[in-house]
């Protein structure tokens, strides 16, 4: 059987075959591979020297329903990428703005032990509102499946979300006006061969977690810096926290659901804001959850939700709050010295256009994880 890979592009290198589809493989190599290819027979030469993926189907292919046939994914085009963007804005995102940050947040759990299209529904920590938007996001995939991979789905549609958010904040708003940035968008990422769904369970920061758990996770996790895990934090300005249906903790992290549709620098501007008196509380006395979900409160909507609300996560980014076990904070907000990060949440909250920028190059690196090379669309 001939294993055709003139599908890739230049610069892209083929996919590691593993005897996934049975018998030999002859394998032929485009023109762009053969001058590293020496004179072997070609399938030692891709077994040897080509970038190692896990699964075939996943990284190049689409999984067959009977045989192999002649079937493979191409250079992905921009073309298609336009066509997806107006697709999810058409169907996901169209008088949902408050699915800007469920988009953003399925990229963040899908990209903690790599970015790889499997999300797991049993594990807790991805309870909450962003399986609705899952469901729409897994069918509208499917119009597209022959052309790029589910994880590359997930990511062009997180990039879409913070497109249009930080254009929704700019329309609407004469504060907290953000400069526009570019949020580019590569391709090549590999699903895991269960997509989307996984039985694996992923470890994600605790919402009662101090500041050292915080800046651990993102270290060992993407390896950020101090000032990088505070950047990425930052898209806690879109949307809020899902109550006793979700991780039990409540509201939204600005001042009600409109403003926590907008991509802005308020985050910080409210944890910096001395004016403020956050109240650290146990919200689970309100919702019935079976456990303390202790949190910050500094008001509330119309219906009661706390808005602003921060998690203990947050406010260790300005606070040396140091929870107890249960996350109850040892002192109140202004009793608490200061974080070490203290100074970088100032410096966002008062230079916007600093945060967005460097908000913009972190997240290319967090949606990068387990990709062995990403490429722009053609």
């Amino acid at each position: 059987m001939k294993f055709d890979t003139s599908y890739l592009g230049v610069g892209q290198s083929p996919v590691r075959v593993l005897g996934q589809l049975g018998g030999r493989l002859d394998v032929t190599l485009p023109q762009e591979f053969q001058s590293q290819a020496g004179t072997d027979d070609g399938t030692a030469t891709m077994l040897r020297e080509a970038r190692v993926y896990d699964n075939i189907w996943a990284c190049g292919f689409p999984k067959p329903n009977s045989v192999f046939g002649e079937v493979s994914r191409r250079a992905l085009l921009s073309k298609t990428v336009e066509n997806v963007k107006t697709e999810l804005r058409a169907k996901l995102f169209q008088d949902r703005e408050d699915r800007y940050a469920t988009a953003v947040r399925i990229a963040f759990h899908d990209c903690v032990g790599g970015c790889d299209g499997c999300i797991n529904r049993a594990n807790p920590d991805n309870a909450g509102f962003m399986f609705e938007s899952l469901d729409v996001m897994d069918t509208i995939y499917e119009n597209y499946k022959l052309q790029m991979s589910r994880a590359d789905f997930y990511i062009l549609t997180a990039v879409t979300a913070l497109e249009d958010s930080l254009k929704f904040n700019n329309d609407n708003l004469t504060q907290h006006f953000i400069s526009p940035v570019r949020f580019d968008f590569k391709y090549g990422r590999c699903d895991c061969s269960t997509s989307p769904g996984t039985p694996v369970t992923r470890a994600f920061p605790a919402g009662h977690s101090d500041y050292q758990q915080v800046m651990d996770f993102f270290r060992e996790e993407f390896g950020f810096s101090v000032r990088e895990s505070v950047a990425i934090l930052g898209a806690h300005t879109l949307g809020g926290a899902s109550g006793a249906k979700g991780s039990g903790f409540e509201g939204f992290w600005k001042e009600d659901g409109v403003a926590a549709d907008r991509l802005n620098n308020r985050y910080y501007s409210l944890l910096a804001d001395d004016a403020l008196t956050w109240e650290n509380t146990d919200r689970s006395v309100v919702t019935g959850y079976g456990e303390e979900r202790w949190q910050w409160e500094t008001g509330s909507t119309s219906d009661d939700v706390p808005a602003p609300f921060m998690l203990n996560a947050d406010i260790a980014l300005i606070r040396n709050i140091q929870p107890n076990s249960n996350g109850k904070s040892s002192c109140q907000f202004r009793d608490c010295s200061l974080s070490p990060s203290a100074r970088i949440v100032q410096e966002f909250a008062s230079d916007g256009d600093t945060w967005m920028r460097e908000f913009a190059k972190v997240f290319e690196r967090m949606v990068a994880k387990g990709a062995n090379q990403l490429i722009y669309p053609a």
